[in-house]
């Protein structure tokens, strides 16, 4: 069985004001972080797809052994566009793809392993009853919500979709950060470190 992962870092971090996907946590950027989490677990086949500062992201990144595409419409449309275009690669090539926003990059290796074992169509990541990301989908659920187009983006794929859904708790509060702005970058940080002392 092959797995893939989608990493969409297309948007243009205007909230943040920086720009997310190479901001450090510890030694290695946000990114480094979502990839390392990624291989660490066995996936090879992983996507990149970009955008806003495509090429200084592709630059930074170049040993690593990914697949760049860019959103050309990155600064009209929305993060499921990008999403689509990570999926549509990887339909054909993988059984198995995860999903994650390049804003959400302290989920654990363990994390994506324990979601290889999703029998469902849709695996989320669960920390004390919530949900979080990466999110997990066989090839019958990337094939529909390539096809999906209604409202509320991936999320509204999911919900309304006729998918099996499973909801795996994990142990991992890593699955819940994201960092939309400064303060939740600032918690990030601060897991981090209480996690690595």
């Amino acid at each position: 069985m092959k797995t893939g992962a989608v990493i969409t870092a297309a948007g243009l971090s205007s909230r943040m004001g920086s720009f997310k996907p190479l901001l450090k946590i510890g030694n290695f950027t946000a990114i480094e972080h979502i990839i390392l989490g990624f291989r660490f677990a066995g996936i090879k086949n992983i996507v990149i797809v970009t955008g806003n500062k495509a090429e200084e992201l592709e630059s930074s990144l170049k040993s690593l052994d990914l697949v760049f595409l860019k959103n050309d419409m990155y600064e009209h449309n929305e993060m499921f566009d990008s999403v689509r275009i990570g999926l549509n690669f990887l339909k054909d090539l993988c059984d198995k793809i995860f999903i994650s926003p390049v804003d959400a990059p302290l989920f654990a290796p363990d994390t994506v392993k324990a979601l290889l074992h999703c029998k469902a169509n849709v695996g989320i990541p669960v920390y004390q009853g919530k949900s979080g990301h990466p999110i997990i989908l066989d090839n019958e659920a990337a094939c529909k919500i390539l096809e999906y187009k209604g409202a509320d983006g991936l999320r509204g794929a999911v919900a309304n979709l006729s998918l099996t859904i499973e909801r795996i708790e994990t142990g991992d509060r890593g699955v819940l950060y994201d960092m939309n702005t400064q303060a939740d970058y600032a918690g990030i940080i601060q897991l981090y470190e209480k996690k690595n002392q």
